[in-house]
């Protein structure tokens, strides 16, 4: 067997095997725009907001049009030499989420690292359990995103260091 990397040259064959092996899902101009425009893969847009003429808080999204999703990708607010990321910070959830509806995604997505949580400092053995179990213990943070109506629907585990998790949140839009 032999593995080749996907270059100018031989893109025209994997798009149309692609269209070939599952044309219900790609024709050869989807499997063509899939493996070569960029622009689904993610694009960055972000915010900010100011009071009194200086930056308080910004949230910066990535764009996945192929996942129907935009993502928050980081976000803070200064609040008076304090750094947090719950209600101040509503303006900007708010602007994204409505930027997101307008480009007719579905989903808002954010992953919260799981310090605070029940899930923190552990391995993570069985998935569905421990989404099930997760608790937080009183995580301000993580209290916030869920009161403002997202899920935790997963885990990327250790992805911040061993036995500290990602938790990925969700809002349906």
């Amino acid at each position: 067997m032999e593995i080749n990397i996907l270059n100018s040259s031989n893109v025209g064959a994997v798009e149309q095997f692609m269209s070939t092996v599952k044309p219900e899902w790609w024709d050869y101009a989807g499997a063509y725009q899939q493996l070569q425009d960029v622009s689904l893969l993610a694009s960055l847009i972000g915010w900010y907001m100011t009071e009194n003429s200086k930056i308080k808080g910004w949230i910066l999204c990535a764009e996945y049009a192929g996942y129907s999703c935009l993502s928050i990708e980081n976000l803070g607010y200064d609040d008076n030499g304090q750094f947090v990321m719950e209600q101040q910070l509503e303006p900007l959830l708010i602007q994204a989420e409505t930027y997101a509806k307008e480009k007719g995604y579905r989903n808002l997505k954010y992953i919260i690292g799981s310090t605070e949580m029940s899930c923190h400092g552990k391995p993570i053995l069985d998935f569905a359990a421990e989404l099930k179990d997760l608790k937080s213990y009183n995580r301000k943070h993580f209290d916030y995103f869920v009161d403002y109506g997202f899920k935790p629907t997963g885990f990327i585990p250790n992805c911040y260091g061993n036995n500290y998790h990602g938790i990925v949140m969700i809002k349906q839009l």
